[in-house]
């Protein structure tokens, strides 16, 4: 479920996508997304939360990356690529990663592939090391920079355009996704424990 300006979102467990008016709670149109005619319960439709920005809906699914538009339900991109997390949208980009640790940067206008790396490749360039691999757990979007977090308590900031500005490991696990308030960073560790970062 997400809301807009005038309506809301409702996707279900088999990719049907509603938008209802938020004052008559009338249908405004309505987009099946799933490439399954299957509705048996090995079929139901994998994808991470809508996106609504400005006019367009983002809704990341197995296996593509739909761009809609808001007021009608159009298609306007169909990308073959699929999110493990929840996308991030910033001013004209979408950032996003792959199953296989690629780091994503779209044209939320036109679908075009700004860049793609494998984040592993990136942070051993940048450490001047081997490379290892990886787990992410959570994206941000933080003053402008990407914040990728691992499993193993490092933080990977990225700048915008792709390259790492700084690598910091974290006093203590995460257990919950981080929340940023002014500087802060805020979460959870896995002893349920509030943990406040400046």
């Amino acid at each position: 479920l997400a809301l807009s300006e005038s309506s809301f979102l409702f996707l279900n467990t088999y990719g049907s996508l509603y938008s209802l008016n938020k004052s008559t709670a009338r249908i405004n149109w309505f987009l099946n997304l799933n490439q399954s005619l299957n509705l048996d319960g090995s079929s139901l439709f994998d994808s991470k939360e809508i996106i609504i920005h400005k006019k367009k809906i983002i809704i990341s699914t197995n296996p593509f990356l739909f761009i809609l538009d808001s007021d009608n339900g159009a298609i306007l991109s169909k990308i073959p690529i699929r999110s493990i997390i929840r996308p991030i949208v910033s001013g004209q980009n979408i950032f996003l990663i792959t199953e296989n640790n690629l780091l994503v940067c779209l044209n939320i206008n036109t679908g075009k592939i700004n860049y793609s790396f494998n984040i592993g490749n990136k942070i051993a360039e940048f450490l001047n090391t081997k490379k290892k691999s990886i787990n992410i757990k959570f994206l941000s979007l933080v003053n402008e920079n990407l914040f990728i977090f691992l499993d193993n308590s490092y933080v990977v900031k990225f700048y915008t355009n792709g390259s790492i500005k700084k690598i910091d490991k974290l006093p203590v696990n995460m257990k919950t996704s981080p929340i940023f308030i002014n500087d802060s960073i805020l979460y959870l560790d896995k002893k349920n424990k509030l943990i406040i970062l400046n």
